[in-house]
């Protein structure tokens, strides 16, 4: 299926049929600026996405990029959020060759609302099914772009009992003198993540680095612990 026959336009269409300026500015604003909107919130994004779609599949990872690049190309960022839709509902055709396709979603448009999905859910899901490219990711923690490095962090969040503890540990330990916030934040969710599956385990690594764990990651990483009354 080639990204020719989505209809771009009708979907263009539909969006600004339905702007709502009041929340384009708001959101934007939630956003610091960074991005146009029509102002669409995601209940009504999802109905339109299902109009314009009408539940037609994808079945070829070429056709899956073709239409997600073709979307992170147009200026509102309701089009990326589409894009993510798209890529979550059919992620399961990503493959290790699709990584630097990855890359490039993660490196353009750079934010935390597009980069953590493509993070846990196109990111995470080839190294779930092809754990080599593990490997890939022990690059990316030490990579120059801080985007890359979170997702490094977060690429796990989905893994439950197959996450790789060492590998975690090792990323956060890697990361943990960092300032910069979104790190910092990913940190403590990737860490609060596992404290479901091995609550101790994340106990003792945050005591263990007390002293080198920013504020706002050991207070992330103990939340489920602290409902849970476990500390």
């Amino acid at each position: 299926m080639s990204v020719d026959t989505f209809y771009l336009e009708h979907l263009s269409e539909l969006f600004h049929t339905n702007r709502n300026r009041k929340n384009a500015l708001d959101m934007s604003k939630y956003m610091k600026g960074h991005f146009h909107f029509f102002g669409i919130k995601s209940p009504l994004r999802q109905k339109i996405m299902r109009e314009w779609w009408q539940g037609e599949s994808i079945k070829k990872e070429y056709d899956l990029k073709s239409l997600i690049s073709a979307l992170w190309k147009l200026d509102e960022r309701e089009f990326q959020y589409v894009a993510l839709d798209f890529g979550k509902r059919f992620k399961r055709l990503f493959t290790p060759e699709s990584i630097p396709f990855i890359r490039e979603c993660i490196t353009t448009k750079s934010w935390w609302d597009t980069v953590d999905t493509v993070a846990s859910h196109f990111t995470g899901v080839v190294v779930y099914q092809y754990p080599k490219i593990g490997k890939v990711m022990d690059k990316w923690i030490d990579d120059e772009n801080m985007w890359i490095r979170r997702t490094a962090i977060l690429h796990q969040l989905n893994f439950k009992e197959r996450t790789n503890e060492d590998r975690l540990f090792c990323y956060c330990e890697k990361r943990m003198h960092e300032s910069e916030f979104f790190i910092r934040k990913a940190i403590g969710w990737a860490l609060r993540q596992y404290s479901y599956v091995d609550g101790n385990a994340v106990l003792q690594f945050v005591k263990d680095n007390k002293s080198e764990l920013s504020t706002l990651s050991k207070t992330e990483a103990l939340k489920a612990l602290k409902r849970k009354e476990k500390i």
